[in-house]
């Protein structure tokens, strides 16, 4: 999208009010720290609404942790966009899709029994798995050449 600043964003009259993020992570990419990379690109039926790239706040033991940062992130992302949906009296009860390209990721994040292998995620990251036990987010694998 940044390489074609000209073509500009279709959005259509006609559109399904289904959120989709798209999340991923480059893991210890940054040479001088190894903080990994976090990136999303959310859709509002087939229109983009939200994407970002940053660097994580903290190093990533693995590419699972660095990956379910990224799902953290775009979490609370799909979780922003509902809200501001909501205050504009939009109704949006059907669970936000959000792809994955890491089975461990998903795995870690559908899994309710804490892990010793999980210990170091810091607890906040839990609430992904919190928004899929309340249905609010419908995790999905994806592979990476389809990412």
């Amino acid at each position: 999208m940044k390489g074609t600043p000209g073509q500009g964003i279709f959005f259509p009259r006609i559109n399904h009010l289904t959120f989709r993020g798209w999340c991923d992570s480059d893991w210890a990419r940054c040479p001088l720290t190894h903080r990994s990379l976090t990136g999303w690109f959310v859709q509002l039926g087939s229109s983009p609404v939200s994407w970002k790239t940053k660097k994580q706040y903290v190093v990533s033991r693995s590419l699972a942790e660095a990956e379910y940062r990224s799902m953290a992130a775009t979490t609370s992302e799909l979780k922003w966009l509902k809200a501001v949906l909501a205050s504009l009296g939009v109704t949006h009860d059907e669970s936000m899709k959000l792809h994955c390209d890491s089975q461990a990721a998903l795995h870690i994040a559908r899994n309710p029994v804490f892990h010793e292998r999980t210990k170091h995620i810091q607890v906040d990251c839990h609430f992904v798995r919190d928004e899929i036990m309340i249905g609010n987010i419908q995790p999905l694998f994806v592979p990476t050449q389809n990412q």
